[in-house]
């Protein structure tokens, strides 16, 4: 540290917020506020990607739901993240916490708060009737109705907060509502 800047950066990082509400059981239908170790809209630093293998999980940094003043390092669900932005870390604790290594770089932090800013949902694809599945790239939330993958398209058949999955089958036509009024005789 300099007494005519300030403290010295230490490198880049990818930096996030806990979502307010997060969804967590079988289709994210039971929603909570926050996560388990972290308060809804608490700031989290996310660890370089070691190796990125499109993971829906990253590892986390940032000061602990029950106690503010130490760091804690976990691995997170992605969706559970919102706002990634990149910025300068200038504590020597919070790089430790980080494992101390190199941080980001500044391009690859760019292109991955691009990408992950972006919201998606993962997809899958009915082949061959409803038995098997096949999984295609992420759509945005929310998904469209159509899916054009392979030279098919595809029609939504069911989304929730984690995925969505589409069918070659056209969605079934409602029936005409009957008229109302009297009928003749």
């Amino acid at each position: 540290m300099t007494s005519e800047t300030g403290p010295e950066a230490l490198g880049l990082c990818v930096v996030a917020n806990v979502a307010r509400e997060t969804g967590h059981g079988d289709g994210g239908t039971e929603i909570r506020t926050g996560l388990r170790h972290f308060a809804p809209g608490a700031k989290v630093w996310v660890g370089p990607l070691r190796w990125d293998n499109g993971s829906p999980s990253v590892p986390v940094v940032g000061r602990h739901r029950g106690n503010s003043r130490r760091y804690v390092s976990i691995v997170v669900p992605r969706r559970h993240l919102e706002n990634f932005r990149v910025r300068t870390v200038y504590s020597p604790a919070l790089l430790k916490a980080l494992g101390g290594g190199p941080l980001w770089e500044a391009e690859r932090a760019e292109s991955y708060v691009r990408c992950w800013g972006t919201p998606r949902l993962e997809t899958q694809i009915e082949v061959g009737g409803e038995d098997y599945t096949r999984w295609a790239p992420p759509v945005t939330g929310p998904p469209p109705m159509e899916l054009e993958f392979e030279g098919a398209t595809y029609h939504l058949a069911h989304f929730n907060a984690n995925r969505a999955r589409y069918s070659p089958l056209p969605p079934p036509a409602e029936p005409s509502p009957s008229p109302i009024g009297p009928a003749d005789a």
